[in-house]
Parts: structure tokens; C-alpha cells; sequence
């Protein structure tokens, strides 16, 4: 399987047992063998909606150090790009999380992710490539 980007969504539905997406994740991730990659942006935000679920978010950051999930870098020469997309998108709107993904999809020149967002069926990586949601089958788009 191929690698890929993931987001906060599927993210939180794994470790949140109570998510309507949970059981549909996990039992996608049992025969996911591909890398996946974020940004530390994504694990913040993961992190933060996780922290009412204690052992969750430590399980969260756990699976990180196991190596499940690989935090790959932004640094600030990406936040012109940042900028630049999160003003084109302005509308939908785009938030710091999901501009760093599609900053990191140029990166790895990956336009595969793992998102329960609608949005990234609109947003085009910066070679102009359309995002190809590995669960979109697993999502009604009802989040």
C-alpha cells in the first residue's frame, strides 16, 4: 500500500472510541500497510480534541513514539505558502492544520491522505494534483 498523509479526523475516530468513525478506521488501518505522515500541527490539534479522554491522548502519543505515524517538518521558510494557501481557500475556510498537509503533500509528492474533511476533495496540492482520500469510501461526508 502506498504511503500517505494523514489528518486530525481519523486521527481522533481512532483513539476515540465513542466517534462514529472508529470502528470504520480501525478496521481500515488492520490492513493499511503504507507510511503515514503528518505535521505537528495535526498532532496538536489531535492532541487537544483527545484531551478529555486522557489515556486516549497518551495512547495517541504512544503510537507516535512506537513509529506508527511519522511527523514530518514544516519550518518557516513553508509559512509563505501557508499564507498563500490559506488565503486562496479563504472561503472554505482552510485552517494552519490543513495547509500544512497540503504544504507536506509538495514535500513528499504524495497526493494521497486519510481525512474525514470535505475539504481536501476541493484543495489541490501545489503541483495542482486533486487529493485522493484513501476512506472516502468509509465517509457518507455527514461529519
Amino acid at each position: 500500500m502506498p504511503d500517505c498523509i494523514i489528518d486530525t479526523g481519523p486521527i481522533v475516530a481512532f483513539f476515540d472510541s465513542s466517534d462514529k468513525y472508529s470502528n470504520p478506521f480501525r478496521d481500515y488501518l488492520k490492513t493499511f500497510s503504507g507510511k503515514l505522515y503528518t505535521t505537528l500541527s495535526v498532532v496538536t490539534e489531535a492532541s487537544y480534541l483527545l484531551e478529555d479522554i486522557k489515556p486516549a491522548q497518551l495512547d495517541f502519543i504512544e503510537w507516535i513514539i512506537e513509529g506508527a505515524i511519522e511527523i514530518a517538518d514544516i519550518n518557516g521558510s513553508d509559512f509563505e505558502l501557508i499564507h498563500k494557501y490559506m488565503t486562496k481557500y479563504r472561503d472554505m475556510p482552510m485552517d494552519f492544520a490543513d495547509a500544512t498537509l497540503v504544504i507536506l503533500a509538495n514535500k513528499l509528492k504524495i497526493n494521497r491522505i486519510i481525512t474525514l474533511d470535505t475539504d481536501f476533495d476541493v484543495y489541490k496540492t501545489i503541483g495542482g494534483k486533486n487529493f485522493n482520500n484513501l476512506i472516502h469510501h468509509l465517509i457518507n461526508h455527514k461529519r
